[in-house]
C-alpha cells in the first residue's frame, strides 16, 4: 500500500492493511480514535500526525516498530501523551514533536533507541519532562529543544551519548542539568 492520507474519522474507521510502503498522514478535525489502525505493522515512509483537534493519544498504532522516514507530531491540540507508540525502536528520519499544547510527557517513546535525523522538541507549553526518551542513545542530526516553558531538566536523555549535529537549546524554563548534558555529549564525541 503506497501513501495513505486519513482526513476523517470515517477514513480511519475504514482502514484495512498491515504495511504502508509510502507515508501515512493522519490529519483531520474530527479524528479522535486511532484504534481501527491496530492492524498496521509498518510505515516505510514518513508518519505525519498533525492538526488533529480531538486526538488525545495514539492507541491504535501499538504494533508499529519503526518508521522508515520522519515521525512528525505537530499541532495536536488535546494530545496529552504519546501512548500507542511504545513499540517503535527507531525513526530513520527526523523526529519532530511541536505545537502540542496539552502534551505533558513523551512516555510513549520509551523503546526508541535511535533517531536517524534531527530530534526537535519545540513549543509544547505543557511538557514537563523528557523521560520517555530514556533509551535514546544516538541522534544523527541536530538536537533542538526550544520553547517548552514547563520543562525543567533533561533527565530523560540520560542514555544519549551521540549527537551528530548541533545541540540547540533555548527558551525553556530554567533548566537544572544543561551543563551535565553538554559535558556528557562533549566527552562522547
Amino acid at each position: 500500500m503506497k501513501n495513505v492520507i486519513l482526513n476523517t474519522q470515517a477514513e480511519v474507521d475504514a482502514f484495512v492493511g498491515a504495511d504502508i510502503t509510502g507515508s501515512l498522514v493522519i490529519e483531520g478535525s474530527d479524528i479522535d480514535d486511532l484504534s481501527p489502525l491496530l492492524t498496521l505493522n509498518s510505515v516505510s515512509g514518513n508518519l505525519l500526525i498533525w492538526n488533529n483537534s480531538y486526538l488525545t493519544n495514539f492507541h491504535g498504532l501499538d504494533k508499529l516498530t519503526s518508521v522508515g522516514g520522519d515521525l512528525k507530531i505537530l499541532s495536536n491540540t488535546l494530545l496529552t501523551d504519546l501512548d500507542g507508540l511504545s513499540k517503535i525502536s527507531s525513526v530513520n528520519g527526523d523526529l519532530c514533536i511541536e505545537y502540542n499544547n496539552s502534551l505533558t510527557n513523551l512516555d510513549g517513546l520509551s523503546n526508541l533507541t535511535s533517531v536517524g535525523g534531527e530530534l526537535r522538541i519545540m513549543n509544547n507549553p505543557s511538557l514537563t519532562n523528557l523521560n520517555g526518551l530514556c533509551n535514546i542513545s544516538s541522534v544523527n542530526g541536530d538536537l533542538s529543544i526550544y520553547t517548552n516553558p514547563t520543562l525543567t531538566n533533561f533527565n530523560g536523555l540520560s542514555n544519549l551519548t551521540f549527537v551528530g549535529g548541533n545541540l540547540e537549546i533555548g527558551y525553556n524554563a530554567p533548566l537544572t542539568n544543561l551543563d551535565e548534558l553538554s559535558n556528557k555529549l562533549i566527552t562522547a564525541i
